[in-house]
């Protein structure tokens, strides 16, 4: 069971179970039992649905409070959120086997790079929508910065902590007219 404080230093338990997980789904739209982890992925980003998660799950200690959903919404602001959102993570990782569990995380992890990716996109896209419309010369010295940046940002990814990664010797081929060989001598 994890634990989580609001924004007011109340603190509330966060339990999960299979009845739960119906009621989330039911309640808050969110299906965190779905193995592509779509409700997980929600979870993430989207501060609202961690909050209408939560009320279902502290659903209990709410009415125990004589409060409805709306008032016990109040009080989860900024951090209060992201301590909710590590409850729920700790409470799923405690509840779900520990290969669904995996499963979970690990289209987590995709969804999460194909998003970048997606972003990724669609800022370049953007960005030579903008140049098109750029004069040539202008477009050129544009052109040639962004590949200056690529290079110098795929020249980064390739250092290590003692420098450059070397570049392993080519090997040798026994062929005297070798480029990497010294010249032969002949007797």
């Amino acid at each position: 069971m994890a634990f989580f404080e609001d924004s007011n230093g109340r603190e509330w338990r966060v339990a999960i179970d299979a009845f739960a997980l119906d009621d989330i789904r039911k309640d808050a739209g969110v299906d965190l039992a779905d193995l592509s982890a779509g409700g997980w992925a929600t979870i993430e980003t989207d501060a609202g649905a961690v909050v209408r998660v939560l009320a279902v799950v502290c659903r209990d200690e709410i009415k125990a409070h004589n409060w409805n959903s709306r008032e016990f919404a109040k009080g989860l602001r900024g951090e209060a959120i992201q301590a909710g959102r590590a409850a729920l993570l700790t409470e799923g990782a405690d509840f779900f086997p520990r290969s669904e569990w995996s499963a979970i995380q690990s289209n987590l992890k995709k969804r999460k790079a194909n998003l970048e990716q997606t972003t990724d996109m669609l800022t370049a896209a953007s960005l030579l929508q903008a140049m098109s419309a750029m004069p040539p010369d202008m477009r050129a010295g544009a052109m040639a910065a962004i590949q200056e940046a690529i290079v110098s940002q795929s020249s980064a990814g390739n250092e290590s902590a003692g420098g450059r990664d070397a570049t392993p010797e080519p090997v040798a081929t026994g062929w005297p007219a070798s480029a990497e060989s010294s010249p032969a001598v002949f007797h």
